[in-house]
């Protein structure tokens, strides 16, 4: 990777990012308030599944798949996956944190001078990160990397917040988490269409929750 390709990457990956994605936790809040996840070591539990399961088998699948799209200049299959994509979002708080990220990041990306079709304003988050991807001449390896990266340093930020968690265990979570990317990145691009989706019923019950949680830091 070049160094321009290298620095486009950090960007995009920098919790500076102006979209909003520090106001999300993904049901982690839930898990907080009902005991699931109250140290380092659980914490790990918690995530690990979520990394192996759903983001290996829904995210980094359709990341790729969005990447080839977007390098195919192919709106057709770009609509298409994002339909699967959007049917996976479990929950409403899932559904809505995908499309309003979706909607700062392509203020965002237009703000910077990428070129978009007019379509692209209904586009989702995962959908315009596989756009910038391609546009800042970042390989499949390193959108996955960043993608992966992002949603974990999010979530474990969320749980120094709501744990509460010190930043040297949090620094250890991320750090032991670290092969466990690298495992789901090829799992997810040899993942076949028919296989994509995932299946993780307390994610989807603490996200589902956390909609009524009586107190929040979050956002649902």
């Amino acid at each position: 990777m070049n160094t321009q390709a290298l620095l486009s990457l950090l960007h995009l990956t920098s919790p500076s990012l102006p979209i909003g994605a520090f106001a999300y936790s993904q049901g982690l809040e839930s898990a907080v308030e009902m005991g699931w996840v109250n140290s380092e070591e659980s914490l790990h539990e918690w995530l690990s599944p979520i990394l192996s399961h759903a983001q290996a088998n829904l995210d980094i699948p359709l990341l790729k798949r969005l990447y080839t799209a977007w390098q195919a200049d192919d709106l057709a299959q770009v609509q298409y996956w994002q339909q699967v994509l959007l049917a996976n979002r479990e929950t409403r708080e899932l559904l809505q944190e995908e499309q309003k990220l979706g909607l700062t990041f392509y203020r965002l990306l237009g703000s910077l001078g990428i070129g978009l079709p007019v379509q692209a304003r209904e586009f989702s988050y995962l959908v315009l990160f596989a756009k910038a991807c391609v546009h800042y001449g970042i390989d499949i390896h390193g959108c996955c990397s960043a993608w992966l990266w992002a949603w974990l340093e999010n979530q474990v930020a969320a749980a120094c917040k709501t744990v509460p968690l010190g930043q040297t265990s949090a620094q250890k979570v991320l750090l032991a988490m670290m092969p466990e990317i690298e495992q789901a990145i090829e799992h997810g691009l040899a993942v076949h269409d028919e296989n994509i989706g995932m299946t993780l019923p307390a994610f989807a019950m603490a996200s589902a929750w956390h909609e009524t949680q009586y107190s929040r830091l979050f956002r649902s």
